[in-house]
């Protein structure tokens, strides 16, 4: 039997400043890309860019504003 947990993949997020370093990191799961991104946009409110990331694989750079 495969549990909810099982599916779940790790996602990283970093707040980054305008020369690309990163002044906050999070880590969160979630089922899919598209779940990590709306979650990764509520960190918007204290963050003006944040970087989705998973293993390797940058996926989105979010901007306040945007």
């Amino acid at each position: 039997m495969i549990k909810m947990a099982d599916r779940l993949k790790l996602y990283h997020l970093f707040a980054v400043d305008a020369a690309g370093v990163a002044t906050a990191t999070y880590e969160f799961n979630c089922s899919d890309e598209e779940e990590a991104r709306i979650r990764a946009r509520t960190y918007l409110g204290r963050h003006d860019m944040l970087e989705l990331w998973i293993a390797h694989k940058r996926i989105a750079r979010l901007n306040r504003g945007e």
